[in-house]
């Protein structure tokens, strides 16, 4: 993408510069690569190959449970069932706290430390992210089930409506999450998004720009006109969200069909049509990472959202535990 301090036609490159960008452009994408294939190969290493399927067989369960010990449920009570559900909830927390913080694996290697070589190992390996990401989807649909028996016990107040509500959407969104985190890595893979970062996406998009303002110098008017027409609104633009989505759904590379007209613009340029299929390679290279850019965007907002849900249902709960604990007059 062009920036303020970019030079529209006009940009000067050492040899040495060029050469060791190239290097690197070449570089990268296979790292970056390795970096997606790793993200697929944990899901088949991980104690749950496919995390959608899991979360599916829980929510089975917790269904077939809440039918078998509707009983229980009932003799139980709110003040329980309550109690349950806040500390189930408490429970799936952890995994955030484990993910961005270092505090709970250092105490927990010391404690390994401790303990048996075997048995040190085995803590160890308990403690990857992917075993906390299983026990977390588990947690999260399994708090369901007591939440379900609380709904029960009572009718129902606006806020405690409320709080229904941003739980179903909460759980939802986690279902939505494996989903994307199953589907997305292979996709990305079979598509050739090289990029896993959007900060090396849009360094590679400013460098395409470049490498094509650079090769329309000293060319016909005719071409030049042709590229600001067909090519340069490909480089500086972004193609529309929903065209992104059918594409990673699909499976399909949207770059030809994106570039098709300019790609036939190309025929009438004689001597100079295999400049302008140059150009056009590069303006399909950067709608494959405006693609690419979508993709990694789509796999950080969904946890954004699920962020989002969880802080309001955490302060929904606050409100009807203090609520519930003021009338019973603690």
């Amino acid at each position: 993408m062009p920036t303020e301090d970019t030079p529209q036609l006009g940009i000067e490159r050492t040899s040495d510069e060029a050469h060791q960008g190239q290097v690197e452009q070449r570089a990268a994408p296979k790292r970056a690569r390795a970096q997606i294939g790793e993200a697929v190969g944990r899901r088949h290493t991980a104690p749950i190959a496919s995390m959608m399927l899991w979360g599916g067989l829980c929510a089975s369960a917790v269904v077939a449970l809440h039918k078998l010990l509707a009983g229980w449920a009932a003799r139980a009570g709110p003040y329980r069932t309550g109690i349950l559900t806040v500390t189930v909830f408490l429970l799936t927390a952890l995994y955030p706290i484990r993910k961005y913080t270092l505090w709970f694996s250092l105490r927990y290697i010391r404690l390994a430390s401790r303990l048996p070589r075997v048995w040190g190992v085995r803590l160890l390996l308990l403690d990857r992210l992917e075993t906390w990401r299983v026990v977390h989807v588990t947690l999260g649909v399994f708090a369901v089930l007591p939440f379900w028996w609380h709904t029960e016990s009572g009718r129902r107040s606006l806020l405690e409506l409320a709080l229904e509500i941003l739980v179903l959407m909460l759980v939802l969104s986690g279902f939505l999450g494996t989903i994307i985190e199953d589907f997305l890595p292979v996709r990305m893979l079979q598509l050739a998004n090289p990029e896993v970062r959007m900060a090396d996406v849009e360094a590679a998009s400013h460098a395409l720009y470049v490498q094509a303002e650079e090769m329309v110098l000293g060319h016909s008017e005719a071409l030049v006109h042709a590229y600001l027409l067909f090519v340069r609104p490909l480089l500086t633009g972004n193609q529309p969200s929903r065209t992104l989505l059918w594409a990673t759904l699909t499976g399909k590379n949207p770059a030809p069909a994106v570039c098709k007209r300019a790609r036939i613009v190309a025929v009438g340029f004689g001597s100079e049509a295999s400049v302008f299929d140059e150009l056009v390679d590069i303006a399909e290279r950067k709608v494959g990472l405006d693609h690419n850019q979508f993709n990694l965007r789509l796999s950080n907002e969904w946890l954004r959202l699920h962020r989002s849900i969880a802080v309001s249902v955490l302060i929904l709960i606050i409100f009807h535990v203090t609520g519930v604990l003021y009338f019973a007059g603690v």
